[in-house]
């Protein structure tokens, strides 16, 4: 995710690793289970399933004279050490109103 103002300046980036773990046994190989009791084994997911989506809220401060912020969010898949493709990219942006200036009468 990265956060950039009106005129391109990096103001907030960030990076998330969802991981996604199995275990593979090789075939014909004993596993003793004093060294890995597959059945006592807690389930542990830290992936993100196909369709489904994530939240976060980032407070990010910004210059008074900042008119608007771009938000980029890209879902990356690595299919193979340092081979990132890309799978989604969503852009939104977040425009300020200028401040009120109240004047005492």
């Amino acid at each position: 995710m990265t956060a950039k103002d009106q005129d391109g300046k990096v103001i907030h980036t960030e990076r998330r690793k969802y991981d996604n773990w199995n275990l593979w046994f090789e075939g014909g190989k004993w596993v003793e289970l004093r060294q890995w009791d597959i059945t006592a084994a807690t389930n542990v997911n830290l992936g993100l399933e196909p369709e489904e989506t994530d939240e976060e809220t980032h407070i990010i401060f910004v210059d008074d004279n900042t008119k608007e912020v771009t938000i980029e969010a890209t879902f990356l898949f690595e299919n193979e050490p340092d081979h990132w493709e890309t799978i989604k990219t969503v852009t939104k942006t977040v425009t300020f109103n200028p401040p009120k200036k109240f004047v005492k009468e």
